[in-house]
């Protein structure tokens, strides 16, 4: 990780700090896709991690830990299923069902990294558990939306 202590905003620093918190969590993992609880890992001003939290429910996670002052970057860490947006007519849209339900259903790692108001969301998928692919803008769904409201309130609230 960056030892820069100077505050990074670009999109390729936040981008690093998700790999690097994928690459920490998948190291430890011995199935990469069994983590019983979302993780939220705060990161100092010299870019090292420390763990805050873990819940069950990534949005409780964020609601019961509060911001620590020295947070200059963050990163939530959770499992889930993803699905295909592409319909049987080949139009992109919202799915029929939910994507664990979904037939072509796949399960999926992802880490939503922040820094002031950058969001970079990186993910693996059991198709391919090796690959770390980078997800266009910020992700989809309402985490990074939360996540983001999470980092706007005030530090150790």
């Amino acid at each position: 990780m960056p030892s820069s202590p100077h505050l990074m905003s670009s999109y390729d620093d936040v981008l690093h700090i998700a790999e690097e918190i994928d690459l920490l969590v998948h190291a430890e993992l011995v199935s990469p896709f069994k983590l019983d609880k979302a993780r939220l890992y705060g990161l100092n001003k010299n870019s090292v991690p420390s763990l805050l939290g873990e819940n069950e429910n990534p949005y409780e996670l964020l609601m019961e830990t509060a911001r620590p002052l020295k947070c200059h970057a963050a990163c939530l860490v959770v499992t889930g299923w993803a699905a295909p947006f592409e319909n049987e007519m080949g139009n992109n849209q919202e799915p029929d069902c939910r994507p664990s339900e979904h037939p072509k259903r796949q399960r999926v790692r992802i880490c939503v990294a922040i820094r002031e108001a950058m969001i970079v969301t990186v993910m693996r998928t059991s198709e391919n558990p090796e690959e770390v692919m980078s997800m266009s803008e910020r992700g989809m769904g309402e985490l990074p939306d939360v996540l983001e409201m999470w980092w706007a309130q005030s530090p150790d609230r």
